[in-house]
């Protein structure tokens, strides 16, 4: 390296950390010497304390409580960018979040990340009436009320009630220990929704909810991981609500600023565009093999969606139950989607753009993300489960056609003329398949749901599907990444008081 590039090097600022991290990125290890200081050259190995693969908030929030434990750790992070299943873009030249964007008041991890990086929550917008679709007919009512006549509301308040009695008899740490946990297991959601009415308004509403929380079919998801992610989040109310609830607010800056700045702490720790492609272990250590190079050392943790973390070739091979799980474990699908308008136009006909319905192409649109200025007009929403599935893999402007053409239908012949439109078709991205996150078929949490956290060997697992607090969430991803870097600095506490002590090294 000339001695100019040295300078470079050390010379590296915080400022040009968070430009280096942010969206945008490209070939960024060949270009960044933030990042080519940690590259091993070809054939070598470098050592560190711990290996943490994927730099999503898991990935970030367990390697940034290693690192503040004064551990060498590094980060491998397939993409260009850091933030995973959370992304930046743009629209109408305005910063927005192409993927997870919300924070509620009970997520106090994330809340209290937001608040130590001097980041801004904005309220989600919800003055005036909302509109619904639902069982074919057109509902309209204030805030994020449905607008149920009142005996079809009543009978919905004792389902939300009956639903909510039973999530709230979930042990979190163990679901598969509840009460009745395998007849619950062996039922679908939908199952449990038809023996509670027969009301098609009911049962529309109640699976386009499944649909807009787990991006999934709830003919697909066990009722015992229903009642357990209800639990998680703590309630139905609360993951179905903005005010004060898990939709409450957004951050002004983008929630994926977030994940720059903790990974600007993090420095020349992560290491980008390195896939991981195997992970051997033995009693000495663990040995990560990337496209970029290979890494030797104490502990790995694997912080990427269980899905994709089993096409990692393991040494030893990982348990069936864990490979079993995976497989019956299967990543949701949606694609977020922005429109841009000159201005709210909703709101002058006193709408919040609050918009539900249960008819293709989408089943929620989430609301109103108009800046403080009052212009662009934004409106973001989702194409979720089967109608993700039907949409992926086309091209932008053909969702872009069928997404305005609803909204014409839903708001009138001003919505036919956006000034900008993006989109992120998560299930095409590579190193997601995917968003929000995978969710347990029939049969499975009380079969091998029970390993899910459980570590093979010197590899612990991170991930939001691992939280047993606000699962499927940003609060959960953290949460998750701090208790595998949690459960690794204890057995590095072990080794050093005893060398004895950890020998385990095929769990």
């Amino acid at each position: 390296m000339s001695e100019d590039k040295s300078k470079v090097q050390s010379n590296l600022t915080r400022r040009d950390a968070l430009k280096l991290l942010g969206a945008g990125a490209t070939a960024l290890v060949a270009t960044d010497p933030l990042h080519s200081a940690e590259v091993p050259r070809q054939g070598s190995t470098t050592q560190a304390d711990v290996v943490v693969v994927g730099a999503g908030f898991a990935g970030l929030s367990a390697a940034r409580t290693l690192s503040r434990h004064s551990k060498k750790v590094v980060v491998l992070e397939a993409r260009d960018r850091v933030g995973g299943r959370v992304k930046a873009a743009k629209i109408a030249g305005r910063a927005i979040d192409a993927g997870g964007m919300w924070v509620g008041p009970s997520q106090t991890r994330l809340l209290d990340l937001i608040k130590e990086y001097d980041l801004h929550t904005v309220p989600q917008f919800e003055t005036g009436l909302n509109i619904a679709e639902v069982g074919g007919k057109r509902l309209t009512a204030s805030g994020e009320a449905i607008g149920f006549d009142p005996p079809i509301q009543a009978e919905y308040d004792r389902i939300i009630r009956d639903l909510t009695r039973l999530s709230d008899q979930v042990p979190l740490d163990a679901p598969w220990s509840m009460s009745r946990a395998e007849e619950y297991d062996q039922m679908t959601a939908d199952d449990w929704f038809m023996s509670q009415t027969k009301n098609s308004a009911i049962l529309g509403f109640l699976r386009a909810f499944v649909r807009a929380i787990f991006t999934a079919d709830p003919y697909q998801i066990s009722l015992l991981y229903l009642l357990f992610y209800l639990r998680s989040g703590d309630n139905y109310d609360t993951l179905y609500g903005f005010e004060n609830a898990a939709q409450a607010w957004t951050v002004k800056e983008t929630m994926h600023q977030l994940a720059v700045r903790v990974a600007a702490e993090l420095g020349n720790a992560i290491v980008l565009n390195t896939p991981v492609r195997a992970i051997s272990q033995d009693a000495a250590g663990v040995r990560v093999t990337s496209d970029a190079g290979n890494w030797r050392c104490e502990y790995a943790i694997v912080a990427v969606p269980l899905p994709l973390a089993v096409r990692i070739a393991y040494q030893p091979v990982l348990p069936p139950q864990r490979d079993i799980l995976a497989q019956h474990m299967p990543m949701g699908s949606v694609i977020k989607y922005w429109v841009a308008y000159e201005k709210p136009f909703w709101r002058e006909r006193g709408l919040n753009g609050i918009l539900q319905s249960d008819q293709p192409p989408s089943e929620f649109i989430s609301g109103d993300f108009t800046p403080s200025e009052g212009h662009p007009g934004l409106l973001a929403g989702f194409m979720e489960a089967h109608n993700s599935m039907a949409w992926t893999g086309r091209s932008m402007e053909e969702r872009k056609k069928v997404v305005v053409e609803r909204l014409i239908s839903l708001l009138g012949p001003e919505a036919a003329n956006p000034i900008d439109y993006e989109d992120q078709d998560w299930p095409a991205d590579p190193w997601s398949r995917g968003c929000y996150g995978p969710s347990m078929a029939p049969g499975i949490m009380t079969t091998v749901g029970k390993v899910i956290r459980e570590p093979h060997g010197r590899i612990h697992w991170a991930g939001t599907e691992t939280s047993t607090k606000w699962t499927g969430y940003i609060d959960g991803a953290i949460r998750s990444g701090e208790r595998a870097a949690a459960e690794v600095l204890a057995r590095l506490k072990t080794k050093v008081q005893s060398p004895q002590a950890d020998q385990r090294s095929r769990g």
